[in-house]
Formats: C-alpha cells, structure tokens, sequence
C-alpha cells in the first residue's frame, strides 16, 4: 500500500487530493496544526505538526513515506527545511507551486510549464518560484526526489471571484449590489475544480515518470470573467450587474489590489495540459463550471449564514469606485 503524507490537506485543493488517494487505496496521513481535523475523511491518520515551529516534523520520528505532498512551502526557506527533514526518507517530493510564477503579462497564447516565469507583480508568486528552484536544485544534486506541480484558479468551497474575496463578492451578490469587474471583463480565465485537480495530482504519483518534471494541473477550457461571474450568480440563483473598472484606475483606489489583478486575474490565462495528460492516462477534467458552481454556492451560502460580515471600509470603497467610475453591462 503506497503511503502518502500531505503536509496541509484540509484546504481548499489539499483537501480533495486527500479524499482521492483514499479513494485510490493509499495510507494517507495528513500533517498540519490540527485545527480543522474534523474535516479529515475517516481512514486519513492525523499528525499535529506546526510549521511555524523549531521542529515542526517532530512528530513524524523516523518514518519514512513513498510520497510526501507539500501544499504549505512558500519561501525558500521553507524549501530548505523540507528538504533537510525528507531527504532520503520518501520515494516522491511533490511540492504544490503556483501558476502566479509566470511572468505577466503572459508570453504565449496558451500557457505551458516551458512559459517564461517570474512575475514581478507578485510577491506570493515570486516565493514559490524560489521554492521550485531550490527543491529542483536538491533534486538535480540527487538530494530528494521533487515533482512539482503548479495549479491555477482551483475552487471547491469558495466561488470564483475577480476583485473582491470571494466572501465579499457572495455578499454584495446576495444583497443585490453591483459587482466590480477589472476592465471589460473579457479576459479569459481558466477555472479548475479541486476534484479534476486531485484526480491527475494523484495519477502524477502513481506512475514513476514524473521525478524531476513540473506539471500544469487545470483545465483546458478558459472563459471570459464576464462569463464566469454570470454563472457564479445564476449558482446563487441571481442576476448580478457587473460595473466595469480599468485595472489601473482600480488599483489607485487600492494599491493591495495590483497583485491579485496584474500579477493574476487581469491577463489572460489559457493552458496547455498535454504534459499532465501524457503521463496520467486518460485524465480529464469532468465537472462542469455549472455543475462545481451549483456545489460551491452551497459552502458559499452556509458561510455566510454562519454570520459572515464584509469588511465595512472595503465595501463602501467599492461603492464609491462604482459610483465615480461605474460602466454597466
């Protein structure tokens, strides 16, 4: 029985990819504080470990794993942590990266792992960039086995959102209020579910070609934001009016904003999935946006029937834009 250790596993892509190496027959045990274990599947053993700790591997002893998945590594010095506490004790590094390591604008049509990277608008996807480069440097030195994997906008729990969390932008939607959209919203963006996503995350491993290679796990399928928020409303059985912001304008509004919109969701991002697809057979993503919506919109509803609040300051900012600046479709 292949063993697995995910290093998080109750968030929203490492969560599914747990569920999946169950389903697949793994012994899986999940490192993480421990706050959210009653998330955990049954049959996942759970392991308290703080990364924020001197030893947040203490637990562990001297086990070792086939496959140790890292969803919580986001500098370089988490790297070389990681690789300090693994080397020679798993079969398999996988370590989640991000699609935020390319460099925006994007340089090709449709964005593949050979893509040009460094993304100087975000300092998140910068971090990860310096943790794939120092895990790939341990892999090359015959250090530890690394396998890198890099998804893009992945959804399970919380719906899609352009410029405001997607909390915030469920509330306004709810309340009726109109929705802010970076520029004429018709960039295309490419959504994943956390399902499609763990079903080739767990092929990755379970065939032996894929030490040393970087992955692209998304769909294929990209649509326009004005497309997308449409739908997220018609989840949530409503008409949304969406008002249409330059991304530069909304960016002098609030300057936190410029790299989530140009380090992220202002450019378009289209994928090529053909290297995932040559090593998992037969994978495809399989839920429809409609359908991981319609889901989605249930955790999204029970949030903020739990007593969910927007920021107040935030929320009257983002009157105030539409007021000064609104274009409405």
């Amino acid at each position: 029985m292949t063993r697995v250790l995910y290093v998080g596993g109750t968030g929203e892509i490492s969560h599914a990819c747990v569920e999946r190496s169950l389903a697949a027959g793994h012994d899986v045990a999940v490192l993480n504080r421990g706050n959210r274990s009653e998330l955990l599947p049954d049959g996942v053993e759970s392991i308290v470990g703080d990364l924020r700790s001197d030893e947040p591997y203490a637990a562990l002893g001297g086990r070792t794993f086939d496959v140790v998945c890292q969803f919580m590594a986001f500098d370089g010095a988490d790297a070389v942590r990681d690789i300090e506490a693994f080397s020679g004790r798993c079969g398999q590094f996988v370590f989640v990266s991000s699609a935020a390591v390319y460099r925006r604008p994007i340089a090709d049509e449709r964005v593949t792992e050979s893509t040009p990277v460094g993304n100087s608008f975000s300092a998140y996807g910068l971090a990860k960039l310096a943790c794939e480069r120092t895990l790939l440097d341990a892999q090359q030195a015959g250090v530890l086995p690394v396998t890198i994997v890099r998804p893009s906008h992945t959804y399970r729990t919380r719906l899609p959102s352009a410029v405001l969390q997607s909390e915030h932008q469920t509330w306004r939607m709810l309340a009726g209020k109109p929705i802010l959209v970076h520029d004429d919203g018709d960039s295309m963006w490419t959504l994943t579910h956390a399902a499609d996503f763990a079903s080739a995350f767990v092929g990755l491993f379970e065939s032996g070609a894929t030490v040393g290679s970087t992955f692209n796990i998304t769909s294929e399928t990209a649509l326009s934001w004005n497309t997308i928020l449409r739908q997220v409303g018609g989840a949530l059985d409503l008409d949304v009016e969406l008002v249409h912001v330059p991304t530069d304008t909304l960016v002098e509004y609030e300057p936190q904003w410029s790299a989530p919109l140009r380090g992220d969701k202002a450019d378009s991002m289209i994928f090529d999935t053909s290297h995932v697809r040559s090593v998992v057979d037969g994978w495809r993503c399989e839920v429809t946006l409609a359908e991981g919506l319609r889901r989605t919109a249930e955790f999204g509803r029970a949030r903020l029937a739990s007593g969910y609040q927007p920021d107040s300051a935030v929320d009257r900012l983002v009157d105030r834009i539409i007021s000064e600046h609104a274009s409405v479709v």
